[in-house]
């Protein structure tokens, strides 16, 4: 296997939740032929497990490091995640091929809620949360539709028939546990006794944590990790660059995987979003500020300044814009930009202060008139 089908294989398998035989047979006939090797390979470097099945292979991905910006896609409210949970869970009893309706569903989710969960169907809201959640359980391929159309329940609780059928995914779904998961009390406990079962090496949980998140962030508690990450550069980078699409960029306050070019289908910053572009102008004008950093390279913002900030941008760049942010209000873009920013972890909100990371201080904006 040469580096170029090592670095499509790992694009393929750490960008996508699994490759279903049958939606994507090209795909996943070219990671069943190298097999073999990719399951050593991710085994031994990342301490990841690679399952491949008669319908689908997947990378179990786990990552060593929780962040609010890992939920899922698409789902907006903790309902969503709630009946997410409670509809897999429905399935997963199921054999493939098994036909359900709607109207079913609805009503094992009520027998499976506990009290303090509350639901109402006849909340526009809620119906729409349980709208987004069998429109995931589809875009995974647990199910699909029969007849119906499950849009029709948003506009109204009463437009329950819609009839799915599962598929032979539909078990595959949800992981594993060290034991049942109604033996832990908390989340919290359940993370514990994951981590612990994992027994991974330190490099592998740092290739992992490089593949799997934005940057790794310099902190009091993680310095020990850095000098690794310093140690083992001249060993680690090669290997991203030969079997990867990205080069592994180590600078004083932070590591991250960095790509030259753009390609469809990869969750990379910047894209080319409209908001990506009024972020890096933003940080055009922190390169410019003279607010004093703390040693970990973090710059403390009051609100005052933020507001300042954002009015000076808006001044300066806001004639570039679609008319959809040119238009927006500085509350409303500021809400924007920090949504967006905090996903990847170039800034956040703490106590009534914005603290910009280090990683946000490296992009810079030139405007340049067409004709030049």
């Amino acid at each position: 296997m040469n580096s170029a089908e090592v670095a499509q294989a790992f694009k393929l398998l750490f960008e996508n939740f699994w490759i279903v035989r049958s939606k994507d047979p090209e795909n996943y006939m070219f990671l069943r032929r190298y097999q073999t090797f990719l399951q050593k390979e991710i085994r031994d470097r990342f301490g990841m497990k690679l399952i491949v099945r008669n319908n689908y292979i997947q990378l179990l991905k786990r990552p060593p490091v929780l962040h609010s910006w890992m939920g899922e896609n698409g789902f907006v409210s903790q309902l969503d995640y709630t009946l997410f949970c409670f509809s897999m869970a429905y399935i997963e009893g199921m054999d493939a091929d098994k036909a359900f309706m709607l109207d079913e569903l609805i009503r094992e989710i009520e027998l499976m809620k506990s009290e303090h969960i509350y639901i109402d169907w006849t909340n526009f809201n809620h119906r729409k949360s349980l709208v987004r959640v069998v429109q995931k359980m589809l875009d995974y391929g647990v199910i699909e539709t029969i007849q119906g159309e499950t849009e029709e329940f948003g506009k109204s609780e009463h437009n329950q028939e819609v009839l799915f059928i599962t598929t032979s995914l539909a078990r595959s779904f949800l992981s594993r546990a060290p034991k049942f998961y109604t033996k832990y009390e908390t989340f919290e406990d359940y993370w514990l006794d994951f981590k612990e079962n994992q027994h991974l090496e330190i490099n592998q949980l740092l290739y992992q944590q490089l593949m799997m998140t934005p940057l790794i962030k310099r902190t009091s508690e993680n310095e020990e990790l850095f000098s690794r990450l310093k140690n083992y550069y001249h060993h680690m980078n090669p290997y991203f660059v030969e079997n990867t699409l990205y080069n592994f960029e180590l600078y004083r306050d932070y590591a991250a995987l960095a790509i030259e070019q753009r390609e469809n289908g990869q969750d990379i910053f910047p894209s080319r979003k409209v908001v990506d572009e009024i972020l890096i102008q933003l940080a055009t004008l922190c390169r410019e500020l003279t607010n004093e950093k703390t040693s970990y390279g973090l710059m403390v913002l009051s609100l005052d300044d933020w507001q300042k900030l954002l009015v000076q941008l808006k001044e300066n760049y806001g004639i570039y814009w679609s008319k959809e942010f040119s238009e927006m209000s500085i509350e409303n873009l500021g809400g924007e930009l920090l949504n967006r920013g905090k996903k990847w972890e170039l800034f956040t909100e703490e106590d009534n202060e914005i603290v910009v990371y280090p990683v946000f201080s490296r992009l810079v904006a030139e405007m340049r008139d067409e004709d030049e």
